[in-house]
């Protein structure tokens, strides 16, 4: 009994020192100036490239080591000697090395790599002189990497392409651009710029944010604004050929308005053709951006300013109780007070005293997660790092601010292998925090969720195209189809980003079901009979939908849409309409098929909620159309607000999170417009057109060039089809061209391994051929002829069973082989581009490379 009372007597002694001892050394985290820091400043060097005489492209540089071909950003023209000139600004580094390697744009292949170590030196400048040995094809993109080395061995990188010309003229175009540059900047000379402008009174002449070479001369030269430019103008050279080139001006500059000073980023684009007698301006247009200042609120209107801009969006959310705002322009977060008429720069790569050029480099976005009632906001930043811990890195971040501290603090750290201008496109829409601490994102074409508590990362699903997914962020919900492949999708599965349950919609027996969109809140789908699937003859899915249903995420159906005798092949959502593309069955047993019908319409009759925040436009004679943010009814501003600053904590865990991801198996397309991606397209035809409005070039994700605008020749015959004989294939058409493409290619086949009825051309054309085929089916006759003028013939339809095989064309005609007749035939371009159409301007070719 003692014995036992001793025990427990021991046992309490050393309970209570325990808790002595342990309390006294466990501290409390608190976060103070001792644990928190400013962001580092800018520190990379920039680097230029000098060719010939011409100093052109100024390069940023990375320390995510990327593959050389997944950069396509500016490109240097270099001649027979094949030589280029690197201009390196050291900055705070001292450079003792560069390394270089040029790959292939296709396959990334290694072409030639070396390293120099001799610099020439004319201040903080050193210059690296390149001259490469191997043969490259003339006209023939290639990507380079340059890779800096210090003193201290670290590595920043520079991605650029060259291009091989015999002679690009580049001198010549690149004069009359900082010519026609230095003209507008002075009404003195601008006179001599009239000839090249193409004034157009139905022109809008009421901005400054957007002009180009239909504005009157007045605005072009900046109307009563006398801006003054800021940062040095350094040509960049974003498509170049032997007689035309695009290039870029990027530059800020400030002028003064009303008595105060404002900052803008200017780009202007030209596109230029040399002539040996004088140089063409082909297209001209300015991009003009107010940078974002507090100190421009207008106190009177309770408004802040956003200035001379084409961009009206402002993504924003606001608290429960409306008095505080998150919001984010320029590529920087603010959060305001409302109540207390206090502004928090919350997060910005911009200096207290910027370095435009690098501070406020544009290839990075930021992404408002959520806001709760205390002001705390969890926000993701994408893209390329001007500055701080992961400057040159090209990443996801989430963050979270801290309002009360006025600090924020790293959540996640996701390192990404691709530029900014391809992450945008995979990133896709959804990214979400919810209450459990769990982290929904897309990358890589993926959902990914990763768990900040446990640290567990999920790869949810793989492969999920742009029209695969959508979003419902309006009720935290994400909804995608099981497979893409229409053919096999049997659910649509429904997910509860806050519980993280999964629910799914699955097809009827004997049904497949395809996603279609959203509309408010609601899932639009479809149902296709197994049965009803066919392939197209350009090798895309026909798929006739004989239900289409609209039903909120507890699958309830709201709209129910089935027409006896219709099918709706897709839909388009405007606003609160569904519009219903349809087609219709014709033909009895083996001989059916569908044509197209007219269009049906679904009117949706909620309503949207009105915005809290909304944009205002005013006008004055000296910067004309201007645009200001209202504040939400009822705030009213009575004084200048009190503008904070947050700081960063230093956080002592390794955020870094790494997801793996598969292959992207899809084809997409991305239209190239004045150097960046505009956007991506599951198909060519949407690109070209983008690229023909814009432009642009158009890519696919494996590096090959599909389209570029402007470089058609005026008439080109491919002479091999002049001399080749033809017999009349009636029924066989589409076979014909196809075998006369692949003997072109150098390939023989039989006429019976080239059945389409059970297949497709493109199918047939993928089976066969030296060279990937390329699906065009709805660009115009005029873009297709860029095929013919590089060399490669088009199969296009001229009915439902028939094609002829394109190999020629001038100003007025094209040359067609008609396999139902067995002859070559001239026909009028109008004529034809009538036929075409009628045929659903069904065209088929194939890549160079």
């Amino acid at each position: 009994m003692l014995k036992q009372l001793y025990r427990i007597i021991i046992l309490i002694i050393v309970f209570v020192a325990s808790l002595y001892y342990f309390g006294r050394n466990i501290k409390e985290v608190v976060f103070n100036i001792d644990n928190t820091t400013e962001m580092e400043e800018v520190s990379f060097p920039l680097i230029t490239i000098k060719t010939g005489d011409n100093r052109i492209n100024l390069l940023h540089g990375y320390s995510s080591n990327l593959d050389a071909n997944k950069v396509r950003e500016t490109v240097v023209p270099i001649n027979q000697e094949k030589a280029f000139e690197v201009l390196i600004n050291e900055e705070n580094y001292d450079i003792k090395k560069l390394n270089y390697e040029v790959r292939e744009f296709v396959g990334n292949s290694l072409v030639e790599s070396d390293s120099i170590s001799v610099f020439e030196e004319a201040g903080e400048q050193k210059t690296a002189k390149i001259k490469l040995q191997s043969q490259l094809e003339v006209e023939k993109e290639y990507a380079v990497k340059l890779t800096l080395i210090t003193s201290k061995s670290e590595k920043m990188y520079y991605y650029q392409r060259i291009k091989l010309y015999d002679n690009a003229h580049l001198k010549e175009k690149l004069d009359f651009v900082l010519q026609f540059h230095d003209s507008i900047m002075d009404k003195a000379k601008a006179e001599g710029i009239t000839r090249y402008l193409e004034p157009s009174g139905d022109a809008d002449n009421s901005s400054l944010a957007y002009v180009n070479i239909n504005s009157s001369l007045e605005l072009i030269t900046w109307g009563k604004l006398n801006p003054t430019i800021l940062t040095e103008i350094i040509p960049g050279v974003v498509e170049i050929y032997e007689d035309t080139a695009s290039v870029t001006l990027d530059y800020f500059l400030e002028a003064e308005v009303a008595g105060q000073m404002e900052i803008y980023r200017v780009r202007e684009f030209y596109r230029v053709r040399y002539a040996p007698d004088r140089m063409y301006l082909l297209n001209y247009e300015r991009h003009m951006e107010s940078i974002f200042d507090i100190g421009l609120a207008s106190v009177s209107q309770s408004e802040l300013k956003l200035g001379i801009t084409a961009d009206l969006s402002l993504p924003y959310v606001s608290g429960g109780d409306k008095t505080k705002l998150a919001f984010v322009r320029n590529r920087e977060l603010w959060f305001y007070d409302l109540a207390g008429n206090e502004i928090t720069k919350v997060f910005s790569f911009r200096q207290e005293k910027p370095d435009y050029t690098r501070d406020l480099y544009d290839q990075h976005n930021i992404r408002i997660l959520n806001m709760d009632a205390e002001g705390n906001i969890d926000f993701m930043v994408y893209g390329y790092m001007n500055r701080g811990q992961y400057e040159g890195k090209v990443a996801i971040i989430l963050y979270r601010f801290v309002r009360a501290e006025s600090r924020i603090e790293e959540q996640v750290y996701i390192p990404v292998d691709e530029p900014y201008q391809l992450l945008k496109e995979s990133l896709g829409s959804l990214s979400y925090l919810n209450s459990n601490e769990v982290f929904y994102f897309q990358a890589y074409h993926s959902i990914y969720s990763f768990n900040l508590i446990t640290k567990e990362l999920e790869q949810i699903a793989s492969n999920v195209g742009q029209d695969q997914m959508m979003v419902l962020e309006d009720i935290n919900y994400v909804v995608w189809q099981e497979t893409a492949d229409v053919s096999k999708s049997k659910q649509i599965n429904i997910m509860d980003l806050e519980t993280g349950r999964i629910d799914a919609i699955a097809a009827k027996t004997g049904y497949n079901i395809r996603l279609l969109g959203m509309i408010d809140s609601n899932i639009i789908y479809g149902y296709v009979k197994e049965g009803d699937i066919s392939s197209m003859i350009d090798g895309s899915l026909l798929v006739p939908l004989s239900t289409l249903e609209i039903a909120d995420v507890d699958k309830e159906v709201r709209k129910s849409y089935n027409k006896e005798g219709y099918y709706v092949s897709g839909i388009e959502v405007k606003n609160n309409i569904i519009e219903l593309r349809r087609v219709k069955r014709q033909g009895e047993g083996t001989g059916e098929y569908f044509i197209p019908a007219a269009p049906d319409y679904i009117i949706n009759q909620e309503n949207e909620e009105p915005a809290l925040i909304n944009s205002r436009s005013r006008v004055t004679d000296q910067a004309l159309t201007e645009y200001y943010m209202t504040l939400p009814s009822g705030v009213a501003m009575e004084k200048m607000p009190k503008v904070l600053a947050t700081v960063n904590t230093v956080i002592s865990e390794d955020p870094t999170v790494r997801p793996t991801h598969t292959e992207q198996t899809r084809l997409c397309y991305y239209a190239y417009i004045e150097g960046d991606i505009k956007d991506s397209y599951e198909n060519a035809a949407e690109a070209i057109a983008a690229a023909r409005d814009g432009i642009g070039v158009v890519l696919n994700n494996s590096n090959q060039i599909i389209w570029e605008r402007g470089i058609k020749l005026s008439k080109n015959t491919i002479s091999r089809f002049e001399t080749m004989s033809y017999q009349a294939t009636p029924g066989a058409t589409v076979e014909n061209c196809l075998q006369q493409i692949l003997a072109y290619q150098g390939v023989t086949v039989t006429r019976d391994q080239l059945e389409v009825k059970n297949s497709s051309a493109y199918e047939v054309l993928k089976k066969y051929s030296k060279y990937a085929p390329v699906r065009l089916t709805g660009i115009t006759l005029d873009d297709a002829l860029y095929y013919v003028s590089k060399g490669r013939p088009v199969l296009a339809m001229t009915g439902r069973e028939d094609a002829v095989l394109i190999y020629g064309y001038d100003t007025f005609n094209i040359l067609v082989v008609n396999p139902a007749t067995g002859s070559r035939v001239k026909m009028g371009i109008q004529d034809s581009t009538q036929m075409f159409e009628g045929a659903g301007n069904i065209f088929l070719s194939y890549l160079g490379q």
